[in-house]
């Protein structure tokens, strides 16, 4: 069984342009960050922490490039890695990618961040070897997400509380994906004047 190498492809087209690394990262890390917002509750000793939202994962990976034994150029696969970080002209922006290697799930994102250094040349100034590092911040589509958030309305009953600003046609539409359904909300928690609800309140939001 041949050794398996770590896969880069476009997968913003059809047919998209896949990459083999020359030589498989000895490590790769994925960053998951999640934002929680302090909410300060009177006669509380600590704050209560609310899920606000997660951040894009965040991929980094060094790859290694060498061919100095044979003492070709590696500007084919520099050129390579390169369309990864151009701006497609029907995309007007760079293509979205995946990162594959091993049992790993599969990555998709984009690249963010892309630094070549050239490590060794021949007597030409070919490049020999180089190392490029990446970083890439995981995509997902506006529809998918709009999907995803129709379809974690809440099965059973649940407790939120209420941030600054926060109205209850805005916490309908995060929690059931329909803004009109704050009257649900309303008479749930035994809401009269749902313009007064301040930051630190408890709600309940109950199943649909």
């Amino acid at each position: 069984m041949g050794l398996s190498k770590a896969k880069i492809k476009n997968i913003s087209r059809d047919n998209g342009a896949e990459v083999d690394v020359l030589f498989n990262p000895t490590d790769y890390s994925i960053t998951t960050n999640m934002n929680y917002a302090e909410i300060n509750v009177p006669g509380l000793r600590v704050p209560l922490m609310q899920f606000v939202r997660g951040d894009a994962q965040v991929l980094a990976a060094e790859l290694f490039l060498d061919r100095s034994t044979s003492g070709d150029s590696l500007k084919e696969d520099l050129d390579q890695l390169r369309q990864f970080v151009t701006i497609d002209e029907e995309l007007h922006a760079p293509p979205v990618c995946s990162f594959k290697w091993g049992d790993v799930d599969e990555f998709r994102g984009v690249i963010t961040n892309f630094q070549e250094k050239f490590l060794l040349f021949n007597e030409d100034g070919k490049v020999l070897r180089a190392r490029v590092t990446l970083s890439m911040k995981s995509y997902h589509p506006a529809e998918l997400q709009y999907q995803e958030l129709n379809l974690q309305s809440p099965d059973r009953t649940k407790t939120r509380i209420v941030q600054e600003g926060e109205r209850l046609d805005i916490i309908a539409d995060q929690e059931y994906g329909d803004a009109t359904l704050w009257t649900v909300i309303a008479e749930e928690n035994g809401i009269t004047r749902p313009r007064l609800i301040q930051a630190g309140d408890v709600l309940t939001i109950p199943p649909l």
